[in-house]
C-alpha cells in the first residue's frame, strides 16, 4: 500500500536555513530521477510514519522518486 501525501517544496525552509537549501539542491542534482522506497509498518502514530510524512515529500521536490 503506497502512502498518500501533499506537495511539499523544500523552498518553504528556506527563511530558516538560508543557503543550505541551495546546497541540498546541488547534492540532489546527482540523485535525480532515483527511486527510493520507505517501508514501514504503519502509515500513522509512531516516530517513524511521523517523520516521513515530512521527509518523502521534500524528497520528491528535490527530484527524487520517493514512494512510502
Amino acid at each position: 500500500m503506497r502512502v498518500k501525501l501533499p506537495e511539499r517544496d523544500v523552498e518553504v525552509y528556506r527563511g530558516i536555513v538560508g543557503e543550505y537549501v541551495d546546497v541540498l539542491k546541488e547534492e540532489a542534482k546527482d540523485l535525480k530521477g532515483l527511486k527510493v522506497i520507505h517501508v514501514n509498518s504503519t502509515s500513522y502514530g509512531g516516530g517513524v510514519a511521523e517523520l516521513l510524512k515530512g521527509l518523502v515529500p521534500l524528497m520528491r521536490s528535490l527530484g527524487l522518486k520517493a514512494e512510502w
